[in-house]
């Protein structure tokens, strides 16, 4: 599916640009940790000498064993005279779900197998401004500012199976919409050093922590038919806490944002701090220091991102980049866990 995916944003992009003769650009980029990652492809297609067009496509699989998590977006930058940059884009998560077997099936016995589906599609809105001073003194600067409005349909389905045939035996789903709003500011002296601060609000229409899980009365059902009641409740605090890391991954501003950088969101975020320092060593490397804190939603606890980026321009037409993150979240119940990131991207413009 990602390749298909892939595959047609690349025509896309690149059939536009030479029907424009504009410029534009293409840019891969891959995140991975231990059990989890996430992989992007955005293409900027110049329409006009202050207007782009923005396709892409991110794919996100936050455990090892879940299904992967698939967003389309389309969007528009205009460049608003020599300051402003004016964006707009919709996005579209793709249906998904994923199976955890919570007892198997024992045919001599008549007893059907059980497994929870849990899932979820998405659909999205993201407006936002920026304005760059764009002028050649010893200190220059820039702000901006965005809000993201997000709709989720939160699925979750209890399935026997029996004879290899797979029936529901209920079905149920939340809706939840949540809100981001950002601000962003940097600013760059001697054309070499920039310093940079992001900040973020999410705001749900409900509590994440139950929108979508099997409430205390499903759970309690759910114990009774399964035999060993401690290796029960060890499997559906497991099932939960994927629920949890799934969608706390899929409400973040774009998923095309979770890097190295930014670390992988153990659950739905409350709100996050980003603070960096970039320097540009010479005029093909560039390297960036940053710390992302984010503060969870209630009972979550926290997370620290520490991480690095160096970017390396290959002539005029090509950049690569690498990074690295140590991230540690800090439940409030649990052990702190510590864990590492590794990001590799690259941008091609013609």
């Amino acid at each position: 599916m990602s390749m298909r995916v892939g595959v047609v944003l690349a025509l896309l992009v690149a059939s536009a640009a030479r029907a424009e003769d504009a410029e534009s650009s293409l840019t891969l980029e891959a995140s991975a940790g231990h059990g989890y990652g996430l992989w992007s492809l955005l293409g900027d297609v110049g329409v006009g000498e202050t207007t782009f067009l923005t396709l892409g496509y991110t794919g996100a699989r936050p455990e090892a064993g879940t299904a992967a998590t698939h967003q389309l977006s389309v969007g528009v930058d205009h460049l608003a005279g020599a300051h402003w940059l004016l964006s707009g884009a919709v996005s579209l998560g793709l249906s998904k779900g994923s199976d955890t077997q919570l007892t198997p099936e024992f045919p001599r016995r008549n007893l059907p197998g059980l497994t929870a589906r849990t899932g979820y599609g998405s659909q999205g809105l993201q407006l936002a401004a920026g304005y760059d001073s764009a002028g050649f003194d010893a200190v220059e600067y820039g702000v901006d500012a965005s809000l993201g409005l997000s709709r989720y349909p939160l699925r979750r389905q209890l399935l026997t199976v029996s004879d290899g045939a797979t029936s529901v035996r209920y079905a149920r789903e939340d809706l939840l919409w949540v809100a981001r709003p950002t601000l962003g500011a940097r600013l760059i002296w001697d054309g070499r050093w920039e310093l940079g601060l992001r900040g973020g609000l999410s705001l749900y229409s409900e509590d994440p922590l139950t929108a979508g899980q099997f409430t205390d009365a499903e759970w309690t059902a759910l114990e009774a038919q399964l035999e060993d009641r401690l290796a029960a409740r060890k499997l559906l605090a497991g099932l939960r806490q994927r629920q949890l890391r799934d969608l706390g991954a899929a409400v973040t501003r774009r998923m095309a944002d979770v890097n190295a950088g930014t670390g992988f969101p153990s659950a739905p975020a409350r709100f996050d701090l980003k603070p960096s320092l970039s320097w540009r060593l010479n005029a093909r490397v560039r390297a960036q220091l940053s710390y992302a804190f984010t503060r969870y939603v209630p009972t979550q606890g926290v997370a620290h991102v520490l991480a690095t980026r160096w970017t390396v321009r290959l002539g005029d037409p090509v950049r690569l980049w690498a990074s690295v993150a140590l991230q540690r979240d800090v439940p409030e119940d649990l052990p702190g866990e510590a864990s590492g990131l590794l990001t590799l991207g690259g941008e091609y413009t013609f």
